[in-house]
């Protein structure tokens, strides 16, 4: 109906089909005052352009979704294969202590692992600190008094008691020095709190060796005792 041309007619001005070669209305034929209905014409083809239009808009935005969609496809797939690939390596670890340790890692409220590593106040980290810094000594002299001669080997007499220094190097070792003697009946050994000085007395006459020990070194020297 709308895509026929209409003529409208001269006589009673009403409007008509243009195959028709007569108005149905008067019977007037169709002659150069007869004209077409522009009016109704132009609006029919209007409304099939703007149909038109509308159908290709419909079908733009339906090839854009599926643009999009298929887009979007591969990446989510990959994203999926990984999750479960990921969650198969936690499954398929052997004797379940994969979800143990992923369970006890994640978790806040673990009492063991995590508050023995970061609590300050545990028992191992007080006991380390507590240890003394043990320094062992590499080499042992003695020396006369305060002096900074060695003994070697002199001579006191009876009643007579003399200073001797242990050097001990490095001067930071921690180990005490022990004082022996192979002849007590002689000669008396008695070393301070420090174990680096004594005072040696001679109570007898003879040959005294005086050894000095601090970790595995020992150094010997010797005193003879005469009246």
């Amino acid at each position: 109906m709308g895509l026929i041309p209409q003529t409208k007619c001269g006589r009673c001005d009403r409007t008509y089909s243009s195959l028709r070669s007569r108005c149905p209305y008067c019977g007037a034929h169709r002659h150069k005052k007869g004209k077409r209905a522009t009016d109704n014409d132009n609006s029919t083809w209007k409304i099939i352009i703007g149909i038109l239009l509308i159908v290709v808009l419909i079908a733009a935005v339906i090839v854009i979704v599926v643009t999009s969609a298929n887009d979007k496809g591969p990446s989510g797939d990959s994203t999926g294969d990984s999750h479960n690939n990921s969650s198969d390596g936690v499954q398929s670890s052997p004797g379940g202590s994969t979800d143990d340790s992923t369970d006890d890692s994640s978790n806040p409220d673990t009492e063991d692992s995590t508050d023995d590593s970061t609590n300050p106040g545990t028992d191992s980290t007080d006991d380390s600190s507590d240890l003394p810094v043990q320094v062992i000594a590499t080499s042992i002299t003695v020396h006369k008094g305060n002096s900074r001669t060695e003994a070697t080997d002199f001579m006191l007499h009876v009643g007579d008691s003399y200073n001797v220094t242990a050097v001990v190097t490095p001067s930071n070792a921690t180990s005490i020095p022990t004082w022996t003697c192979d002849n007590p009946s002689a000669l008396t050994i008695i070393p301070d709190e420090t174990g680096m000085k004594a005072t040696l007395t001679v109570t007898g006459t003879g040959s005294v060796n005086v050894t000095v020990s601090v970790d595995s070194l020992d150094y010997t020297f010797v005193v003879r005792c005469r009246k």
